[in-house]
């Protein structure tokens, strides 16, 4: 089914949330007010979109909306590029070596680009739990149409930066 100019128009608003660091490439559910829910829920519908939630250690949470592979794949056509971050700091090896396999499960689309919960089971529960009173990773869920919500972990900028920085990715 061809995509309406509003549905594109979506499109490139998410795309163009991706590269800021502070929402984690997800277009905040208070901006998407501006586009009509039916046409969201056809993006989403057609696995171009994904409803995103993210959970802080301080309480604050942010839900709204990020592409996904085959809505990415639409949007390379904008020319809408990610902006590099800065600072980085230092951890103990034992969480270098959670971040690179939290950053590879951000890779793998067959887990919606999340590790899963169960699968984060095999790490300390303190090792966890210090990332994300860091901030170097974030609590995530996910909605994928049809399916329930698929629960984890992601990597925040400033855990990609971290490792960026040690040569691990």
């Amino acid at each position: 089914m061809p995509l309406t100019r509003e549905q594109l128009g979506i499109l490139k608003a998410v795309a163009q949330f991706q590269g800021i660091d502070k929402y984690h490439g997800v277009l905040p559910r208070k901006q998407t007010f501006v586009y009509s829910d039916r046409d969201i829920n056809e993006l989403v519908g057609q696995g171009l979109l994904e409803w995103a939630a993210f959970s802080y250690v301080c309480g604050r949470d942010l839900t709204g909306l990020r592409l996904t592979d085959k809505g990415n794949g639409i949007t390379e056509l904008t020319g809408v590029q990610p902006v590099a971050g800065q600072e980085a700091s230092d951890l103990a090896y034992e969480h270098l070596l959670i971040l690179k396999d939290i950053y590879h499960f951000s890779q793998m689309p067959r887990y919606h680009h999340i590790m899963p919960s169960k699968m984060a089971d095999i790490y300390h529960p303190e090792d966890i739990e210090d990332l994300l009173t860091r901030g170097y990773i974030l609590s995530a869920r996910v909605q994928v149409s049809g399916e329930k919500k698929v629960k984890g972990y992601i990597i925040s900028p400033k855990g990609k930066r971290s490792l960026k920085k040690t040569g691990l990715i």
